[in-house]
């Protein structure tokens, strides 16, 4: 860039993308001038900057300016009033001389055009007298036919004749009542019809602007505003809701507004810029440039259906609960119609060529993919790709599952799972697979119940291709996806990751013949021609037909050749974009510690520098699970991906260890009041037992007490004399061999009884 640029606020999207424009040019000393916002004194000027001027120090700036810039750059989206009255009232001087030429741009926007209504064609006047001649030639033939037919028709009677000319003169005046009504056509608004634009109330000031700048005259000044459409790239500004819902793909459909037929100008942030470089460098003879892409479809409609297609799930609505977030200007933009002609400066024609260089010249229909790469970029988002293997499935194994799946938005993808998305009517299945697909599901269907690796047939060909093409739509390009125990074997793995192109080539069916009826058979066929129009027979038709097939086998056949000779150069075949970065092996969640690992599959992965990550899950809860998945799943960084903040994720974990902190203390303390009243029974026992045994003991030695208050005489008259009498009289009968033993015998079986006597 040969030119020194002065720019407004270079903290702006705008500013910056001036800024990384600006600094691709390799410069040892920076040449260009700008301002912040806010001016702060500690910041140092940027790479090719030489100086940050400040507004506090205007009589410092105005020299700065006029001396050391060439290009003076304001955009309206963050100027101020003040900005601009400082800028008119230095080329408004009478003290100011420019010596060199200088460049004042204004970017605005096509919102100064928000009131415009379509342009109607103009209409071309034909002169008076060709319009007086074709009206004469038109009644001579009129009247020539007239009487050319009474010459012929037949003489009739008088009332016949009247009655004809009534219904003549009736005739005549139903065309004089019906009118034909006049086609109006509609064209492009042009940057020369800039004089004729009207705004809205809420943008008059818009257009205020533009009118202060374009009032300014000085010798040596060239005034440009660049009338800039709606603009996107590099994250987004205006349309960045509508990416991030179809990046998130919440809802389902994106929705326009009100029918989606108003045409909407916009232009990509890059092409902005240099439109503004071009501007200046090659300075034009009008004041008034539009900086609009050459997008052929310019309806709201075109360009939500081209971010549905490209970023989201490809389906449109219109849905007014869509735009519950979006703000009052945002939608005043959306609404906008106008049909404007992009400047000749950038899309030339036939006779002028024009060579500037474009980012996104046809919108962003066709260039969804290229935005969204920005918008990926910039966001720093990145599709989760993960492989979760678990011999046992349970409720847990769901569980864990689920949370991941519900933690990074993420689609879980199983065997079953394919195949129900590739008969669902949301996703576009691809009409060449959609025969062979319903043709061999069944057989399909059998490979996935034995679970037994099998040879590549082309019932697996299509398998693979289906399985491809589900790993490539959006959802899982953009968001990423986890794959639920699959693949099973390495062979499937290879066949899904890597290209194989030659591998899963389907072989071509022979095309049925049609089958002819018997009325077409008599109809004569038109003969088959060559390129000069010579006539060529049915045999040989059917040769050239072959050779043709030939022909397009051997290119395919060389450019896989080709291919597979630039990856052998490479170091080998890439893999697909939709290659796992996470390999996780969860462990049965039974009490053995031993179960077969798919060491093949683990083998083919870690020759490709994924190794399987190994967790046992069985002494952990659910949530210390899923934050050591976390951790692994995030070991190369945690990506955006509008997921929650670090800060909230930690705030979250203490306080479930809280709550199971309490839960623990909680349980804690119902088991101590459990065992206390346990032990209350327990003693109340005890007590009772030894107040009986007390109360037992007492009444025995009460009952000892009242024995000894008897004289010990008459305890043994009383009780001992009798008994023992009668026992004497026991052994003056029985006469025993041991008198003795006997009388103590009887003694003692008798003391058993005293109680009772």
């Amino acid at each position: 860039m040969s030119k020194r640029y002065f720019i407004n606020n270079l903290d702006s999207p705008l500013g910056q993308e001036f800024y990384s424009q600006l600094v691709k040019e390799d410069s040892e000393e920076g040449v260009h001038m700008a301002t912040y916002t806010i001016d702060d004194p500690n910041k140092m000027p940027p790479k090719g900057f030489k100086k940050i001027l400040k507004r506090c120090k205007p009589k410092l700036s105005r020299k700065k300016m006029l001396e050391e810039c060439d290009v003076y750059v304001y955009d309206v989206a963050s100027a101020t009033q003040q900005d601009l009255d400082f800028v008119c009232d230095i080329f408004r001087s009478s003290k100011t001389t420019l010596e060199e030429q200088k460049v004042l741009i204004l970017v605005s926007s096509v919102l100064t055009w928000s009131a415009m209504p379509d342009k109607v064609k103009p209409k071309v006047e034909k002169k008076a007298d060709e319009e007086q001649e074709g009206e004469q030639q038109e009644q001579a033939e009129q009247q020539q036919k007239k009487e050319e037919a009474e010459e012929n028709q037949e003489p009739k009677d008088d009332e016949n004749q009247d009655q004809e000319q009534e219904q003549e003169q009736q005739q005549i005046q139903q065309q004089q009542i019906i009118e034909v009504p006049e086609v109006i056509e509609y064209v492009p608004w042009e940057e020369g019809d800039y004089k004729l634009r009207s705004a809205s109330a809420q943008y008059s000031q818009l257009k205020d602007w533009e009118d202060m700048i374009l009032s300014l005259q000085k010798e040596n000044l060239k005034i440009i505003v660049v009338c800039a459409g709606l603009i996107y790239g590099k994250g987004e500004l205006l349309f960045q809701k509508y990416f991030k819902k179809a990046w998130l793909q919440q809802p389902y459909k994106l929705s326009y507004q009100p029918d989606g037929n108003n045409k909407v100008p916009t232009v990509h942030i890059t092409d902005l810029v240099k439109m503004i470089v071009k501007v200046s460098e090659s300075i034009p003879e009008s004041n008034y440039i539009f900086a609009v892409d050459n997008t052929q479809d310019r309806s709201q409609k075109a360009i939500i259906q081209g971010i549905a297609t490209g970023v989201g799930s490809g389906w449109i609505e219109q849905n007014d609960d869509f735009f519950k977030d979006f703000t009052p200007e945002e939608m005043d933009c959306f609404r906008l119609h106008l049909d404007c002609k992009p400047s000749q400066m950038f899309v030339g024609n036939e006779e002028t060529p024009s060579d500037f260089e474009w980012h996104c010249e046809k919108g962003i229909a066709v260039n969804a993919k290229k935005i969204l790469q920005e918008f990926t970029i910039i966001h720093k988002l990145r599709p989760i790709k993960i492989i979760m293997e678990s011999k046992a499935e349970n409720m847990r194994f769901s569980d864990i599952l689920t949370m991941i799946s519900d933690h990074y938005r993420i689609p879980v993808i199983n065997q079953q799972q394919i195949f129900l998305d590739a008969q669902d009517p949301n996703y576009v299945f691809p009409q060449e697979m959609l025969e062979d697909f319903t043709e061999y599901w069944p057989t399909i269907q059998e490979y996935i119940d034995n679970k037994t690796p099998a040879q590549l047939s082309e019932q697996l060909k299509i398998y693979y291709k289906v399985i491809k093409w589900r790993l490539s739509q959006n959802d899982c390009q953009n968001r990423g996806f986890i794959l639920q125990n699959f693949p099973n074997f390495f062979e499937e793995a290879d066949f899904i990751f890597y290209p194989n192109k030659q591998k899963l080539k389907m072989k071509k069916k022979p095309k049925k013949k049609p089958v002819v009826s018997e009325e077409e058979k008599k109809q004569p066929q038109e003969p088959v021609v060559d390129e000069n129009g010579d006539p060529i027979e049915q045999e040989q038709a059917e040769e050239q037909q072959q050779e043709e097939q030939q022909q397009e086998e051997v290119q395919e056949e060389e450019q896989q050749e080709e291919e597979q000779q630039e990856e052998e150069q490479e170091g080998g075949p890439k893999p697909e974009d939709f290659f796992p970065e996470s390999y996780i092996v969860i462990k049965p969640l039974g009490k053995t510690d031993n179960f077969d690992y798919n060491r093949k599959l683990i083998h083919f992965f870690g020759e490709r520098n994924l190794d399987a990550y190994f967790i046992d899950p069985r002494k952990k809860t659910n949530h210390d699970t899923f934050e050591d998945l976390r951790i692994y799943i995030e070991r190369n960084g945690r990506p955006y991906n509008y997921l929650q903040n670090e800060q909230e994720l930690i705030v979250q974990y203490f306080n479930l260890q809280r709550i199971k902190d309490l839960t623990i203390k909680y349980t804690r303390k119902q088991a101590i009041q459990i065992w206390k009243e346990i032990t209350k029974v327990k003693k109340d026992k005890r007590q009772g037992l030894v107040t009986k045994y007390t109360k037992y003991i007492q009444e025995q030695e009460q009952e000892l007490q009242q024995v000894k208050q008897f004289p010990f005489r008459n305890y043994l008259m009383d009780f001992v004399v009798p008994v023992l009498n009668e026992g004497l009289v026991e052994v003056a009968h029985i006469l025993p061999d041991d008198p003795v033993e006997f009388l103590a015998e009887y003694l003692y079986k008798r003391s058993l009884n005293v109680d009772n006597e």
